[in-house]
């Protein structure tokens, strides 16, 4: 492929992308792509994905094997959302090893889908060093499933003080599961704060650990909101006295 291969359609079409004009940018991001421009290449996948994963997959392969590496992360994630995990983690890779932090931390998740926890470790601490928000967060976790509690701790507390809700809620637990629990407390109420839905459900049990059923109730509901797949239900038990199968509501559970 020539070095300039479809640079100048492509410079037309991100200029008609950046003015909300996609419709008109397609085409010429096409043309740039079929002049082997790997940049349009990548642009026409993301374009097209929506509406056929076949053609978006055709453009990113070939991008990929040509060395883009957000084009081999993006097919790593096609390949994943497909169940194609093998072919899936070999991109993944390619793309951890040009130095795409998002793919070691979308490997690391494919394997904690395997229970490789220490494997997953690996890659989430590359990532995490390189400052992905996420990886983290999921580091901390790994790291308590692997029962080295301090570590753990530090990293949930890194994520944590980013506002994370998630990491919140996680640290939360950490602590929580140690019998620390009026920090525990804390930091699911700065979860809460930020909208966490796990953080709001867990308040809510903590209410009912305290005999606050009224809070409680108001907590399950917030959580539901939030998105929480049981807070909604949690919260319709704790009023009527009735589990969703009938039986009696047990307060207090998480």
């Amino acid at each position: 492929m020539e070095k300039d291969a479809g640079e100048a359609e492509f410079q037309e079409a991100n200029s008609l992308q950046k003015q909300g004009r996609t419709r008109e940018a397609e085409p010429r991001f096409r043309a740039a792509a079929e002049a082997g421009h790997t940049g349009a290449m990548l642009k026409l996948g993301v374009l097209v994905v929506g509406r056929d994963e076949a053609e978006a997959e055709r453009w990113w392969r070939a991008a990929a094997e040509a060395g883009e590496r957000v084009a081999q992360l993006n097919l790593g994630i096609l390949c994943s959302e497909q169940g194609r995990d093998e072919e899936a983690e070999g991109w993944y890779r390619k793309a951890a090893e040009a130095g795409e932090v998002g793919a070691r931390h979308n490997l690391g998740l494919l394997l904690i889908g395997r229970r490789d926890v220490e494997a997953a470790a690996e890659q989430f601490r590359i990532a995490a060093d390189a400052g992905h928000a996420d990886s983290i967060t999921n580091l901390g976790l790994a790291l308590g499933e692997m029962g080295r509690a301090e570590e753990s701790e530090e990293w949930l507390r890194r994520a944590a003080g980013e506002g994370d809700g998630r990491a919140l809620s996680a640290l939360a637990n950490h602590l929580y599961s140690q019998g620390r629990r009026e920090e525990a407390d804390a930091w699911w109420e700065r979860g809460a704060a930020a909208g966490d839905p796990d953080s709001l459900f867990n308040l809510g049990v903590r209410c009912e650990h305290k005999n606050d059923m009224e809070g409680a109730e108001e907590y399950f509901r917030k959580a539901g909101r939030a998105g929480h797949p049981r807070g909604a239900a949690r919260a319709k038990a704790l009023a009527s006295g009735i589990r969703e199968n009938g039986a009696p509501y047990m307060p207090g559970l998480f």
